[in-house]
């Protein structure tokens, strides 16, 4: 590092500087005239550095297991029929089933936790007539399922 080069890590992002959170190099001046005053930087230590380095590894690795679950996940409930039953008068339930509703049933019979998020119900946002539905899941940016929801009456 030269002599007049500070190493800042960036708190908000700036414009050919830094993106947020991302550690720069920058001159003397421009960290301590501009940077730090408005709250955009602050100087680092060589600890903080290291381990936000060691947070980058444990993300990139974690980054790849949890693709690789994802896959796992969308191999195991893709084209999968989940029953759900409702009580029900003239073929309309009483209430609804929603994403919550769903991800219950899930978990009651494949043990796999999702999210609210993942569940991509069709454009009324809930499910409130007896049949069959076809629900598309998003796993992740890469990753999709689709699942057939027979919602019966009892």
């Amino acid at each position: 590092m030269a002599a007049d080069k500070l190493k800042v890590l960036m708190i908000q992002r700036v414009a050919s500087v830094g993106k947020q959170w991302e550690i720069v190099e920058v001159s003397h001046s421009q960290a301590k005239n501009y940077l730090i005053p408005k709250w955009l930087a602050r100087l680092v230590t060589q600890a903080e550095i290291e381990k936000l380095e060691n947070k980058k590894d444990a993300q990139a690795k974690n980054t790849k297991e949890n693709i690789y679950n994802r896959h796992k996940i969308a191999e195991l409930l893709h084209t999968k029929e989940i029953i759900v039953e409702a009580k029900w008068s003239w073929e309309k339930i009483f209430g609804w089933i929603q994403e919550l509703d769903i991800i219950d049933k899930i978990f009651k019979d494949f043990k796999i936790k999702l999210e609210k998020k993942n569940i991509l119900l069709p454009d009324w946002h809930h499910l409130k007539k007896v049949g069959k539905y076809d629900i598309k899941l998003s796993l992740g940016s890469d990753v999709f399922a689709r699942i057939i929801i027979d919602l019966r009456a009892i």
